[in-house]
């Protein structure tokens, strides 16, 4: 009997989906446009956008094909067997208890100031992704910041509903600095019990409800938290492991490549990288859809000529293999010109198994947490 996880990754417009073996075969795939990407409340529609993923999965559309035969009678499978929900997503959007949302695009954060914490700790969380959306929303949003028990991270909002249980995905321990920690929550004068304590990338966070196996049609199966779609895709386009590089790029554009060293310089991103010890360095391009091709295009390879200018300065070694994922991958046009650039800097650009990685690497962390 063929295993299938179920890869589900919170989009801000769409959401997608994917049926994806333990080989990293695609079984069925699909998007769902969220009806109101810019309501208040658009959270309340993500489960309902998962229900009509699953729907158009195990459905007999032949643009589906080779579609998974599965999972209304779960008693009696039928050569394929779903054996876990894996879930990604957006963030900082934030998102609450009544499903009101932040979303992580809209509005400038706030500016955190030394006054309000003790200077170590502002030093620190200086570059927190998380801690001025919060911060934000308790300013804009006061009352509902009042009455929620909790605030989520997009994916972890769809888990609690699936679950019923709250927690926040860390990705990895370094990336605490990124998030927040129970003493700068106090110091910003934030309750620390509305954020969900962290668990490790690959958490199960328990089995599918009973109301959500029904309305989605699923068996019991575990639901597998991987937390941000940034992490999601490197794990997807394997840019886990020293040399390897992607190029993630829908809206927004990052070059991102794995080394085995801290390399901080202007004009890069350092992050940690997924795996204790590594590093991430990324040249970013924010507007990169918006922009004439041959702008888009200069950016690209000035930004890698970047990254392999740094590579050389630091005794890294740089591959001659780019993977790209996210929509502008799946503009063949496109995906031919900016080949063609790379070709002659060396590169020669891939598409992966999944355009879409984060559901690969959704699949990827889910497996692996099932044979732990």
């Amino acid at each position: 009997m063929a295993e299938y996880v179920l890869a589900v990754d919170v989009g801000s417009t769409a959401l997608k989906a994917a049926f994806i073996s333990k080989t990293g075969e695609v079984g069925a795939m699909t998007s769902i446009a969220l009806s109101a990407p810019e309501n208040r409340f658009v959270a309340e529609g993500w489960i309902w956008a998962l229900k009509a993923a699953v729907d158009k999965l195990v459905s007999a559309d032949e643009s589906l094909r080779p579609a998974v035969p599965v999972l209304r009678q779960a008693q009696e499978p039928q050569g394929t067997q779903i054996v876990a929900l894996a879930i990604s997503g957006n963030g900082p959007t934030l998102v609450s208890e009544n499903a009101l949302t932040l979303r992580w695009n809209e509005y400038p954060a706030a500016r955190l100031t030394i006054d309000e914490t003790s200077p170590e700790e502002a030093h620190r969380f200086a570059n927190s992704i998380f801690l001025p959306r919060i911060l934000l929303f308790r300013d804009l949003i006061g009352d509902e910041y009042e009455a929620t028990s909790h605030l989520f991270s997009g994916p972890e909002y769809l888990i609690w509903q699936l679950t019923g249980n709250a927690l926040t995905i860390l990705p990895e321990p370094r990336y605490e600095a990124a998030y927040w920690n129970n003493e700068v929550l106090e110091g910003f004068g934030i309750m620390t019990g509305k954020m969900p304590g962290f668990v490790e990338l690959g958490h199960n966070c328990g089995m599918l409800l009973p109301n959500a196996q029904e309305l989605l049609g699923l068996p019991a199966v575990p639901v597998i938290g991987v937390g941000p779609d940034f992490i999601a895709a490197l794990i997807g386009t394997d840019t886990t492991e020293p040399g390897k590089i992607c190029d993630r790029a829908g809206s927004s554009e990052g070059i991102n490549m794995c080394v085995d060293k801290e390399i901080r310089a202007e004009g890069i991103r350092t992050l940690p990288g997924v795996k204790a010890g590594l590093w991430n360095i990324s040249v970013l391009i924010p507007d990169s859809a918006s922009l004439s091709e041959d702008v888009r295009l200069q950016k690209v390879v000035d930004g890698i000529q970047l990254l392999k200018k740094l590579a050389a300065e630091n005794g890294v070694n740089f591959p001659n293999v780019i993977t790209t994922t996210g929509g502008q991958a799946k503009d063949e046009a496109w995906f031919q010109k900016k080949r063609a650039a790379l070709a002659e800097l060396g590169l020669d650009l891939v598409i992966g198994t999944c355009v879409d990685a984060e559901l690969e690497g959704d699949a990827k962390v889910a497996f692996s947490s099932l044979r732990a």
